[in-house]
């Protein structure tokens, strides 16, 4: 359980580091990402990548922390959920947003990959 919790915070902070080169390996060749009421938001490893990317081009994140982790694992799959609260600067305005994450990785050889994510406000 230990190795998909560290997994989740090297993919974190990869996206808040601007290293979205990286951040792709985290993800699966078809990861679907789903959003408020399960509408579905982004599909496919390029559409998630640069979902991020686009986010920080025009944000400043001033604050963020995630808590109360939970994760779940069964043989070669797994789920991760937290809550998350950011600030952030965008068009001159300081923005505050909480929400929930949750992603579910499959074991692929030693490496866990996220094939689905769901963020909720």
């Amino acid at each position: 359980m230990d190795d998909v919790l560290r997994t989740l915070q090297e993919l974190s902070r990869a996206w808040r580091e601007g290293r979205f080169a990286e951040l792709g390996k985290f993800f699966d060749a078809d990861i679907v990402m789903k959003g408020p009421g399960l509408k579905e938001l982004a599909r496919g490893r390029e559409a998630l990548v640069r979902s991020y990317a686009e986010f920080m081009a025009q944000s400043k994140i001033v604050e963020y922390a995630e808590s109360e982790h939970a994760a779940h694992t069964w043989g070669d799959a797994a789920a991760v959920s937290y809550n998350w609260t950011m600030a952030y600067e965008q068009n001159g305005q300081t923005k505050r947003e909480a929400g929930q994450d949750m992603f579910v990785f499959v074991r692929r050889d030693t490496r866990w990959i996220a094939i689905l994510r769901v963020m909720l406000f």
